[in-house]
């Protein structure tokens, strides 16, 4: 993996992490933030499903040795 990836990935781990210990934090009640939790976790997921099919389809036609 190239250094703007690890860079990126990184960045991205950072802000999740970041962004969940401001949600266990937050002055809400439990429930509301275990839906706001899921609802982020289902969006990071369909993000980063997202950037593997862009990924996945500008790899296609490289060869590697």
């Amino acid at each position: 993996m190239k250094s703007s990836g690890k860079i990126l990935l990184t960045f991205l781990g950072g802000a999740a992490a970041g962004a969940l210990a401001g949600m266990l934090f937050a002055p809400e009640s439990g429930k509301k933030t275990r839906q706001s939790l899921t609802k982020k976790a289902r969006d990071l997921r369909k993000n980063l499903e997202d950037e593997v099919k862009v990924s996945m389809s500008k790899s296609k036609g490289f060869t590697f040795y």
